[in-house]
């Protein structure tokens, strides 16, 4: 070819725009689509000429090359992108989250709605018809099925090994133990409501997990001992050296007057009283003197030691 592609962009078609594209482009505005129309009519075939009302024809001077014949087809990248825009949208997908209730409640036709009327409110109800429902009582759960203490199981009472007295899970009876001796034990184990009395010497006795027991006893050669129970008493009618009471709340202790000098150990306990005779009474009165065992007490560091004294509260 004589000619540059470029030469015939700059020379002959500058040529040809300037002298037959003064006024610029005229379309036609009753023409079809541009992808329906080339489609049909190809660039460069007669068809493809225009009609009256659109371009003049050109007055060039040029000689370019002919036309291809059946004319230059449209090319793939133009036919893609008319086809992208002639083809229908789709709707646009509903917005999520919050964005999407708050549309929804913008749109909502309140039309369907009920109205209510002034015969239908609650305040203008005769109050013959206002029925309160019965609340259901609830059954109140007693203490003692809560507690820890009391019955695990069968009843019994038995000697083991010839040393041990055992009465275990009574509820409500009073037992007297007339076969005890002096080298045996008695352990009173998960007892409610009982009462339980040892009219012979023993060796000791000890009341453990047990509420509201009762233990009489004469003369205990150890001591008797108090672990783990609730609102428990003990009542010596003979002679008792030593108490022990530990992890219980609510005892009481009754002395004669041969045990007023007992020792009496307390740790881990509450509500915890005393009874002995009064000693400016007389002796067929009965009369007795109630007195708390402590419960607070004070530490101070006295040099390299701690000395411990019962707190004030209980003074007088």
């Amino acid at each position: 070819m004589g000619e540059s592609f470029q030469g015939v962009f700059e020379g002959r078609l500058k040529d040809w725009c300037t002298e037959n594209c003064k006024m610029g482009l005229v379309w036609n505005v009753n023409g079809k689509a541009a992808m329906d129309y080339f489609s049909e009519k190809p660039l460069g075939t007669a068809g493809a000429t225009p009609t009256s009302g659109g371009a003049p024809k050109a007055k060039g001077k040029g000689k370019g090359p002919p036309p291809p014949k059946g004319g230059m087809g449209m090319p793939d990248e133009v036919r893609a992108k008319l086809r992208e825009d002639t083809a229908p949208k789709a709707a646009p997908k509903a917005a999520g989250g919050m964005s999407a209730v708050f549309n929804a409640i913008g749109g909502f036709n309140t039309g369907t709605l009920k109205k209510v009327t002034d015969d239908m409110k609650t305040k203008n109800q005769p109050k013959e018809n206002q029925v309160i429902p019965a609340s259901k009582a609830t059954p109140k759960a007693s203490s003692s099925a809560f507690s820890k203490r009391g019955p695990k199981g069968e009843p019994k009472k038995e000697l083991q090994k010839d040393v041990n007295w055992m009465v275990e899970n009574y509820d409500g009876e009073r037992i007297v133990m007339d076969d005890v001796d002096m080298k045996q034990l008695v352990v009173i184990l998960n007892c409610r409501n009982t009462t339980v009395t040892v009219p012979k010497k023993v060796k000791s006795i000890c009341v453990d997990s047990c509420e509201k027991v009762n233990v009489i006893c004469q003369d205990v050669i150890s001591a008797v001992e108090l672990v783990n129970s609730d609102r428990c008493q003990m009542q010596a009618m003979g002679k008792v050296v030593a108490v022990a009471i530990d992890k219980c709340d609510g005892v009481n202790v009754w002395l004669s007057k041969e045990s007023v000098a007992a020792e009496i150990t307390a740790s881990k306990s509450s509500e915890m009283n005393v009874n002995i005779p009064d000693p400016d009474g007389k002796e067929e009165d009965g009369d007795m003197i109630e007195i708390p065992i402590p419960e607070q007490f004070v530490s101070r560091v006295v040099g390299k030691k701690l000395k411990t004294e019962v707190s004030g509260i209980y003074s007088g």
